[in-house]
């Protein structure tokens, strides 16, 4: 009994160390002063040697309850600042405004913005291109907005009236109203892009989606059909299932997002042209430390699910894309879509970006 007391008492002080060490690398520096203080009134040596300068036997029931109200205490202030916003602060999404404003000022073609009521908040639209040429939907990767298709709007306007949405419960300029409200699951998704269609007079349109933008695609695709003409899938979401990998270096950045830790997720997540993404590398070390999405979790589609997409289908995957995983298996489990073609080019994740030349072509002489 008292070895099993012992191991249990070990991996308490593991877990709340691990906790600790994650607190001081967000910055929370008071709750991880009263996690280290509790991680040392838990060693026992520490506690025979409080005792020895105290010169009495501290009781157990004493020594547990200080314990007990330390992490009494660190609940409290998690609780007390509890985010109502997907930003860590105010001074996080200033400069996530600032890099945006920024980005846009290389927006190559003339645009507009407009704001879009939905049952979540307001969704931000970037719109441009003629007029009366067919719209396309630009859904963007996940933890990047829409100033990231800066690399491709230049030819699709030659071509589409495009409207690029920010995602609701990501960074960006779209404004999510609760941090508690927001997209539960695929379904959620197409309802709320359904509304957004419907206030963009929208009737039926082209939809390109990279990343967790092709989830949302295709969720779109299955649960509202009627919306979709064709769609263009970009190193999508949701296509197989997450690795051990992809979920342990996510949750292992979440914890610690210390420099090495970011270095180690972005050589991992964009092997390709880190020159050419230089922006969206620079965006997504600030997303590591100052944001905290809310939105439906990219689950695995079933192939039924797969099977209800009846809009034609491009689906362009990366060779080097460690995220989506290997491109093979994808076009084997994607042939559940009755009209689907793929394409394979040299990139990692950032397809898009890295292979913009490629994508633009791809995709401009599908949709046409």
């Amino acid at each position: 009994m008292k070895i099993l007391g012992t191991i249990l008492n070990w991996f308490l002080v593991g877990i709340i160390c691990l906790i600790a060490v994650s607190k001081y690398a967000n910055g929370n520096w008071l709750q991880a002063i009263l996690l280290t203080i509790t991680v040392l009134l838990l060693i026992p040596q520490v506690r025979r040697e409080i005792n020895k300068q105290v010169k009495f036997t501290i009781p157990w029931y004493i020594h547990s309850g200080i314990i007990i109200c330390l992490l009494v205490v660190v609940y409290l202030i998690i609780q007390i600042n509890k985010p109502k916003s997907i930003y860590v602060s105010d001074k996080y999404k200033n400069q996530f405004m600032s890099f945006y404003d920024k980005q846009m000022k290389d927006w190559p073609t003339p645009y507009e913005t407009k704001y879009i009521e939905t049952k979540y908040g307001k969704a931000h639209v970037i719109i441009g291109g003629p007029k009366d040429a067919p719209p396309v939907i630009l859904c963007h990767a996940g933890a990047l907005p829409s100033w990231s298709w800066k690399y491709n709007i230049k030819e699709l306007n030659k071509y589409f009236r495009t409207y690029a949405i920010d995602a609701m419960g990501e960074v960006g300029k779209t404004i999510l109203y609760d941090v508690n409200k927001h997209t539960k699951d695929g379904k959620d998704i197409a309802e709320l892009y359904n509304e957004i269609f419907n206030k963009l007079k929208i009737k039926q349109a082209n939809l390109i989606g990279a990343s967790y933008g092709g989830y949302i695609g295709t969720n779109i695709a299955i649960h509202h059909p009627e919306l979709i003409n064709k769609l263009v899938l970009i190193g999508p979401m949701g296509v197989t299932p997450a690795t051990a990998s992809t979920l342990f270096r996510i949750t292992l950045l979440t914890i610690f997002p210390i420099k090495p830790m970011q270095n180690s997720f972005i050589d991992w997540m964009v092997a390709g042209d880190k020159e050419k993404t230089k922006e969206i590398i620079d965006w997504m070390r600030l997303v590591f430390i100052g944001v905290r999405a809310k939105e439906a979790p990219p689950m695995t589609f079933s192939l039924e699910e797969l099977e209800k997409v009846n809009a034609p289908v491009l689906l362009i995957l990366g060779d080097k894309d460690n995220l989506v995983g290997d491109p093979q298996k994808v076009i084997e489990y994607t042939q559940a879509i009755d009209e689907i073609q793929t394409n394979i080019v040299k990139a990692s994740h950032g397809i898009w970006a890295e292979q913009s030349e490629d994508v633009n072509t791809l995709a401009i002489n599908f949709l046409k």
